[in-house]
């Protein structure tokens, strides 16, 4: 494994990992983890992929992590595509990949639509923040709204269960005992990808690359529907893979050496 830093627009260091050095690869996929993780996360999926000929990345996002920045907190979305970018440059683009969960994968969706990069093979959107499961109401997002104007950095807690992770009990226990993670999210950080996630939806139709989709079919953190209908907007360029009885974390519970096979199949075939 290779570590290295990335600094940001506004000088924070971003932690980078390459986790193989192959000379000879298929591919290279380049993960972007959810909200209040970090990279350390995959280290099971990196694994899978590199057994299986693929050269893998990761970072650790602005205020996660051992990245820097103000745990939980973003100064808008254009900060969160700037850093992806900026991480790319440092990957070579031969056959590259790019994997976004959760919050990761609304990243990257957002990526995709208002960036146009013409140099990737493909992406995996792993139940990408698109549509909360519980929507806010009318009176919290007008508080949220006036918040942004006064202080947007202002975090709190985000209030995720962990036994919605996944049905491996495991997996929750190590989620809650792991340091790294974090339970906090700034207003900003909430506003800018809220919307963000619905403006994805409703631009799918700008999707110039191959895409996968996969979501649990209980998930109670975000919304499948979501996930279905920025797939059906997509003009088919993106494929939508539900997987049963998995909830949040499809590369995490029960059913991941079905969701591990699925996607590298998936990754073999665009290839081809």
């Amino acid at each position: 494994m290779y570590t290295y830093k990335v600094q940001t627009q506004d000088q924070l260091l971003l932690h980078v990992q390459q986790w193989n050095i192959n000379k000879k690869y298929k591919g290279i996929i380049c993960i972007i983890h959810g909200l209040g993780e970090h990279q350390g996360r995959y280290e099971h999926l990196a694994k899978f992929y590199i057994d299986n000929g693929f050269q893998v990345y990761s970072y650790d996002q602005r205020g996660h992590g051992k990245s820097e920045g103000k745990r939980g907190h973003t100064p808008g979305i254009e900060s969160n595509l700037d850093d992806l970018e900026r991480v790319i440059k440092t990957i070579p683009h031969h056959h590259l990949f790019l994997y976004g969960h959760s919050f990761g994968g609304n990243v990257l969706a957002n990526f995709l639509l208002r960036k146009q990069p013409k140099y990737l093979s493909g992406a995996i959107l792993s139940a990408a923040w698109m549509q909360l499961a519980k929507v806010p109401n009318t009176i919290q997002l007008g508080m949220t709204k006036l918040m942004t104007s006064i202080f947007p950095s202002f975090t709190q807690n985000n209030k995720l269960n962990s036994t919605n992770l996944s049905n491996d009990t495991k997996v929750c226990k190590h989620y809650d005992e792991d340091s790294l993670n974090h339970n906090q999210i700034s207003i900003r950080l909430f506003t800018d990808f809220y919307h963000a996630g619905k403006w994805a939806i409703e631009n799918a139709d700008k999707l110039n690359v191959n895409t996968l989709m996969l979501h649990g079919s209980d998930d109670a953190i975000i919304c499948k529907s979501g996930t279905e209908q920025f797939a059906n907007k997509s003009n088919g360029m993106a494929t939508y893979k539900l997987f049963e009885n998995t909830k949040h974390e499809p590369h995490n519970d029960l059913t991941k050496k079905d969701v591990f096979t699925y996607t590298l199949n998936w990754l073999e075939e665009s290839l081809s």
